[in-house]
């Protein structure tokens, strides 16, 4: 049984697939988010936790596990099909199929917080109503809860579409199917790489603009719904009026929704694996996992001068842009928070935007302009033209396109923050002869505390697990003792190398898992803040 998907062009290829793990992730997200929000069930806190497991990010390891998987000869699914279940065919899964597959599995906690986030909103005293006139809990949702969840359902698949379309991990590491590099974010990905090879090409600013569009005018469809005001609405949720499953419910929980988590985070737990792996070559499973292994090969990426300057590139990377993300959207929240008029409308649409702009498109931009520049200033001041050069010096526009993009995850955190307090405060110290200069670094800043580390630290999470300007403007300075390349640069490079490199890759990956776990946890548990990508 072939499973391939269509081949209808880079563009409609990119929108089947875009449109497809949309369509999936707010199906199954909304059975998710529905089944946690409105049922009480022992095992209820455990599959909220499993739902959000593949937020944590393993860039290319993830969509290699999956590969693993779907292998049609010695791939996990046809090992339990045809062997443990005697079933008498197999199934192979490739091309757009298996790339969508890979997606909607990365971002489906996506879709599901954000669906959640929708449902708990919803009064619950307007379902009490429909319950009193007649209306059983089918009806009601149907009637009410979908209804009034509907903006929730669209920021989801909006967003999931968004991500989905950038995303060049997953055509990446099935790129030998000639199917998976027909995609517009595999298309601009390798013709930035031409363009340092001295390959110019028109197509590829024109494939650029075209992913640009997409992602803009679907972003804007739905940006009333994912706006800061929005934001700062959904964190003061309301009690959600819930539900005791009968032995029928129950037994649906426990038989597709468990199952449906577990399958989510297998890509991740698949990764972690290859790390204790002695290999995952030709067998179903890894083989021979171990801590000795781990550990083996943690110190091997520690000693490894190239890997150790990757892992000091991300964490400087990432507190360099979470400084000027704190910075700027400290500017930026309070300016909308306290602004009236059109002026708010604009600052909001600000900070937002970033989320809908492709990474691929930023790198290739960055690079462009910056090329520019430096040549137009070489011959009249030679030392800033050498500082610009995205050749020798692309740090400077790997921190900048980092602190863009991730903006409005510190900004909307801020301006939820300033949603709980009132003006008259700031008003009582202006009346006092306090400028406001004075009143953000006295007054503001102090309250906000906590609102910017915890935005901060998701921007921060975020920053470091980057995968579009990473694998692009990451490389521009090359392989070398002083190279600008990232942790994430370095996993595709070592996924591209062969087998030994693959597991080096997931060990660079375990490390930046540790990273992000570190930061997630101080977010959840010191921070008392919810993590997740609700927008």
């Amino acid at each position: 049984l072939a499973i391939r998907g269509p081949d209808f062009g880079v563009i409609l290829n990119s929108l089947w697939v875009a449109l497809t793990v949309a369509a999936v992730d707010v199906a199954l997200g909304f059975v998710l988010a529905y089944v946690l929000a409105k049922y009480v069930f022992p095992g209820r806190t455990l599959l909220g936790l499993l739902a959000t497991i593949p937020l944590i990010v393993m860039p290319f390891a993830t969509a290699y596990v999956v590969r693993k998987i779907l292998d049609p000869r010695w791939g996990t699914l046809n090992w339990v099909l045809h062997d443990v279940l005697n079933l008498p065919f197999k199934v192979e899964i490739s091309g757009l199929a298996a790339v969508a597959i890979v997606q909607s599995l990365m971002y489906l906690p996506i879709a599901y917080l954000n669906i959640y986030a929708a449902l708990t909103r919803v009064d619950p005293t307007l379902e009490e109503v429909a319950n009193n006139l007649g209306a059983d809990e089918r009806k009601a949702v149907r009637d009410v809860v979908l209804p009034l969840s509907t903006p929730g359902l669209a920021a989801a698949f909006v967003l999931v579409f968004i991500f989905a379309i950038d995303d060049v991990a997953a055509p990446i590491i099935f790129q030998d199917d000639p199917a998976a590099r027909k995609l517009l974010s595999y298309q601009v990905y390798s013709k930035f790489l031409d363009q340092l090879r001295g390959q110019i090409s028109p197509t590829a600013a024109f494939l650029a603009l075209i992913l640009l569009t997409i992602s803009i005018v679907s972003f804007l469809a739905v940006r009333k719904y994912v706006g800061l005001r929005q934001y700062a609405m959904l964190i003061r949720q309301l009690r959600p009026k819930s539900y005791t499953p009968g032995p029928v419910g129950k037994a649906l929980i426990y038989a597709v929704a468990f199952p449906l988590v577990l399958i989510a985070a297998t890509p991740l737990t698949g990764a972690l694996t290859l790390v204790f792996a002695d290999r995952w070559t030709t067998t179903p499973l890894p083989e021979g996992p171990s801590l000795q292994n781990a550990a083996a090969r943690l110190a091997e990426v520690f000693e490894n001068p190239l890997f150790l300057r990757g892992v000091i590139n991300t964490m400087y990377y990432g507190v360099a842009a979470t400084l000027i993300m704190i910075a700027v959207g400290i500017v930026v929240a309070v300016a909308a928070a306290r602004s009236k008029g059109p002026v708010t409308d604009a600052l909001d649409a600000l900070a937002t935007m970033p989320i809908a702009i492709p990474g691929l498109v930023v790198a290739y931009a960055y690079f462009l302009t910056s090329l520019q520049l430096t040549a137009a200033l070489r011959g009249a001041a030679p030392a800033p033209a050498d500082l610009l050069d995205p050749l020798r010096h692309p740090e400077l526009y790997l921190i900048i396109g980092y602190s863009v993009r991730k903006l409005p995850f510190v900004v909307r955190s801020i301006y939820a923050g300033l949603q709980q307090i009132h003006p008259s405060m700031e008003e009582v110290a202006l009346n006092l002869g306090d400028g406001y200069a004075g009143v953000l670094r006295r007054i503001l800043i102090p309250l906000l505390k906590n609102n910017i580390l915890s935005g901060a630290l998701i921007g921060f999470v975020y920053v470091t697990s980057e995968v579009s300007l990473s694998i692009t403007l990451g490389v521009l300075k090359g392989v070398g003792q002083d190279t600008a390349m990232p942790i994430t640069a370095f996993m595709r490079e070592r996924f591209e190398s062969g087998l030994y490199g693959v597991q080096e890759a997931a060990t660079l990956g375990l490390i930046l898992v540790l990273i992000q776990v570190a930061a997630i946890t101080l977010t959840t548990r010191v921070l008392k803040t919810r993590y997740g990508f609700v927008l």
